[in-house]
């Protein structure tokens, strides 16, 4: 039987009811369509800063340049990859797979520490569906009742015109998303090309830019919050990352229980003000509801913290599989508390062990281990980031071509260089045969300037005097000079066959 003295024992209850269901689906299967209260507090205006900082970071990625490149590109397909204006080639590669284990790895030590953060606060689900999507829906609908309403209704003129209007909102922002997105996997000059250029000629373009609109439209005209709770893996797997030590969005439940609406305790002749003025209880008990006189603690069973959940869960449960720590429960439950004159932060950032034994977070082993792999990848990727080659090169022997006699006598081996600029600098290339061999580099295609984060490429001979070759395979070497200065040495086997036979 729970009693005041034991809050621990209604959490544990409520814990073998709730989590035999999800919120969102109903008793029938059906889909419980979520009517989330618009939020406001302190924590939604941070929130909703960060977002707009990422909206814009987001838009602007593919079409602000820096030096001539984008800011953000991600060119699978060439695999050619552009973070804030560094170009990353096909033998960069190994980059982006640090830089993408890296951010992971962020992700699972931010986990480990503070929960599900970046699903509330970076998530891009949650940055569009609760600061653009759902900010349209409130000025278009109206608040969460208003949205009850306005279902429930019939169809009449203002519910198709509100629909409509909201519909089509969100299928404009769709199709300017899935034109982004596609702007970051083939460039902005491609896109403009596609937007510009017949359909005729750019069919592919077409059909992706269209089914990207479709996709992010039902997303968050439709899935919603679903897509958090059966699509995306990282509900799942955050479960193994996190304990009773980790900070996460807790509702207080020894402060909190047992709860009692201000109803409730008007009819058992209880009042705060009272006992505590005739001087049987302290505040701060009367606050923690550990007083025999103060069967009730500071919960108010107002639900506020339910309606504004967009998840549709009850945080009071405890920590749960949907809880995408959006902190609008925190600042509803402190705008209840200031209401009712009471401290704030029944619902707050901290730990399960927190609550329970009152210790402050401790440093884990776990945690540790997190930090030392993060820092050592980290180190490992800012180290290869700042020593690669300003000016790279890639030098091949041309495939199937066997070594060649020329109109002179000497003996070639034809190659291919592709030169990579990766500095800020125009760079003026050119190959020289390096080592005092007896022969000559001879190009075949005019080396060009190479214009910053570009790249040349050029065919030549290494033609060699009969008598300097000396067996039928043997190394040379290649020098690459910019701007006047040799930047790389980049050796080669030159094959001689039978061209050295008269």
């Amino acid at each position: 039987m729970y009693t005041a003295a034991d809050p621990l024992a209604k959490v544990e209850k409520d814990s073998e009811e709730y989590r035999d269901h999800i919120g969102t689906i109903n008793a029938e299967g059906r889909r419980a369509w979520v009517y989330a209260k618009k939020p406001k507090g302190r924590f939604f205006q941070w929130r909703s800063l960060v977002s707009y900082i990422l909206l814009t970071l987001m838009f602007a990625g593919p079409y602000v340049r820096i030096h001539g490149q984008p800011l953000l590109l991600l060119n699978i397909l060439e695999r050619k990859f552009i973070l804030f204006g560094f170009v990353f080639w096909p033998q960069d590669f190994y980059l982006v797979v640090l830089a993408l284990l890296t951010m992971i790895l962020t992700i699972v030590l931010f986990t480990s520490v503070f929960g599900r953060i970046w699903c509330g606060w970076t998530c891009p689900q949650t940055v569009f569906m609760e600061m653009l999507f759902r900010k349209i829906e409130y000025a278009i609908e109206g608040d969460f009742q208003a949205q009850k309403q306005l279902a429930l209704s019939p169809w009449n003129a203002n519910k198709i015109i509100r629909k409509s209007a909201k519909f089509l909102v969100f299928y404009g922002f769709s199709f300017a998303i899935a034109n982004t997105f596609l702007a970051y996997i083939i460039g902005s000059d491609e896109l403009f090309k596609i937007i510009t250029e017949p359909v005729s000629q750019h069919i592919g373009g077409f059909i992706a830019i269209n089914l990207f609109t479709i996709v992010f439209f039902l997303v968050f005209a439709r899935f919603r919050e679903q897509v958090c709770h059966f699509a995306c893996p990282y509900g799942r797997f955050q479960s193994a990352l996190v304990d009773n030590d980790t900070i996460s969005v807790t509702y207080d439940f020894k402060r909190g229980e047992k709860r009692g609406t201000l109803g409730v305790r008007k009819k058992a002749g209880f009042s705060l003000s009272d006992a505590v003025a005739a001087g049987g209880v302290t505040s701060a008990e009367a606050s923690a509801g550990q007083s025999s006189s103060n069967p009730f603690g500071d919960c108010i069973d107002c639900g506020a913290c339910v309606v504004v959940c967009p998840s549709g869960i009850d945080i009071r449960n405890g920590i749960q599989l949907e809880c995408v720590q959006c902190t609008a429960c925190i600042d509803a439950c402190n705008k209840m508390m200031d209401a009712v004159s009471k401290p704030r932060g029944l619902i707050r950032y901290t730990s399960f062990n927190s609550i329970t034994n009152g210790y402050k977070f401790p440093l884990k082993w776990r945690t540790l281990g997190y930090l030392t792999v993060w820092l050592g990848v980290l180190s490992v990727f800012a180290g290869l980031l700042l020593t690669r080659e300003k000016i790279e090169t890639v030098l091949l022997r041309q495939p199937g071509m066997l070594a060649q006699r020329l109109p002179d006598g000497f003996v070639g081996n034809l190659y291919n260089a592709k030169i990579f600029n990766k500095t800020f600098d125009v760079q003026q290339a050119e190959l020289r045969l390096a080592g005092g061999v007896q022969g000559e580099l001879r190009l075949i295609d005019k080396l060009n300037t190479i214009t910053a984060q570009n790249f040349a490429e050029a065919r030549f001979f290494v033609a060699l005097k009969p008598e300097a070759i000396t067996a039928p395979n043997f190394p040379v070497e290649i020098e690459v000079w910019s701007n006047g200065a040799v930047v790389a040495r980049k050796k080669t086997i030159f094959i001689s066959g039978g061209a050295t036979t008269p």
